[in-house]
């Protein structure tokens, strides 16, 4: 009687697990990117431009978020998410108007960012990307750019730095809205973003072991305000 009792409980707690990994497989997680400055909506607004951001127009997420920061994951269900900005209240979090909102689409196990960003009216808008965070094998990294900018399309070039005799060298051309993704080997690389002959942007890229470098172009080109926003993802195995 002690052995069949004991063996009910022990199947009693492997159907808990069981249901909570299943719970847990369902979840959906989400992330916001705050990409506009102040200063491209209007001069005398603060540069940080701090703003709220309510899920499903009950949960006040983000109180206060400013320009190049960035918020989460919020663990949400699989399913439909209503999201929404407004500038920030810190009397009375997320009461402002909206200012921008849409509706994300999660599916269940998925990362998914927002960013806050301008259209190309120069609007404030929200833009969805998938995050990529398969896993990688040891010795590489992932470098993912997303174009969340008030910008034309831009070329972008990574280039192998240290002691190769070949440097690698790759180049993108990035849509509005697009993201492209780079699997790289560990180490150091040059970044250019261009239009053209122009270039707009430079900087450099540390691709570490079995991380994702999730970056976002925002901002506007017509105000010389492009900037980049890197969010690090480590240990994707």
């Amino acid at each position: 009687m002690k052995t069949l009792s004991r063996t009910a409980l022990q199947l009693a707690v492997l159907c808990i697990g069981l249901s909570t990994i299943t719970f847990a497989a369902d979840d959906a997680y989400l992330y916001i990117v705050h990409g506009i400055p102040g200063r491209d909506i209007a001069e005398d607004l603060n540069p940080g431009l701090p703003v709220d951001v309510q899920i499903n127009g009950e949960v006040c997420y983000v109180r206060g978020l400013a320009f190049a920061s960035n918020s989460g994951p919020l663990t949400l269900s699989a399913g439909d998410h209503e999201v929404k900005i407004s500038w920030a209240n810190s009397l009375a979090p997320c009461t402002n108007p909206s200012v921008a909102d849409t509706t994300v689409k999660l599916s269940a196990g998925s990362n998914t960012t927002v960013v806050i960003a301008l259209n190309g009216s120069g609007a404030p808008s929200l833009v969805t990307f998938a995050d990529n965070l398969k896993a990688l094998p040891s010795g590489e990294g992932r470098f993912v750019f997303a174009h969340a900018a008030d910008a034309p399309a831009v070329q972008l070039t990574l280039t192998q730095v240290g002691p190769e005799k070949n440097p690698k060298k790759r180049t993108f051309t990035v849509n509005p809205g697009q993201a492209i993704t780079a699997e790289l080997p560990t180490g150091g690389y040059s970044l250019e973003v261009a239009n053209g002959t122009s270039t707009l942007l430079l900087g450099t890229v540390i691709a570490d072991n079995q991380t994702v470098d999730l970056t976002y172009l925002v901002g506007e080109a017509s105000n010389n305000s492009l900037s980049l926003i890197t969010r690090l993802i480590r240990d994707v195995f």
